[in-house]
């Protein structure tokens, strides 16, 4: 339904990237499923918690994209302002879930799922990422 609407482009706006943005945007939250916790997946992936940090940078670079492509100076410092609020949001979130994995010395969500004690000591951790 959402690819099926009339699509509103702004006349003087980049139409190849201001079309294939969201496409990509799309695409990209698809992707997060493939890293998510199955028997069949992350039990290959070794580094999994590496490919959620690099694969959540992506979305910056969307969102940039997206003010970009429209060619309207107030689109374009709403995109550099919402990519600096979530360059800002990722470090928290990357410093919180650096935390078990330094702790049980792995990058794999399958092996830290598996370590029940890392749990506990998230607690206070998730309570400082709601305070941050």
């Amino acid at each position: 339904k959402l690819f099926l609407k009339e699509t509103i482009k702004p006349l003087h706006s980049n139409n190849i990237i201001f079309t294939i943005t969201p496409v990509l945007g799309f695409s990209l939250s698809l992707m997060f499923w493939g890293i998510t916790s199955s028997s069949n997946m992350t039990y290959y992936l070794l580094f999994s918690l590496l490919l959620f940090f690099c694969m959540t940078s992506l979305n910056v670079y969307v969102v940039l994209l997206s003010g970009w492509a429209s060619n309207s100076m107030y689109a374009f410092l709403g995109a550099l302002r919402a990519s600096a609020q979530t360059i800002s949001y990722e470090i928290s979130m990357i410093l919180i879930l650096l935390f078990p994995a330094f702790l049980q010395w792995t990058f794999s969500w399958n092996i830290m799922y598996n370590g029940y004690g890392v749990m506990i000591l998230m607690v206070p951790v998730s309570v400082a990422w709601t305070i941050s």
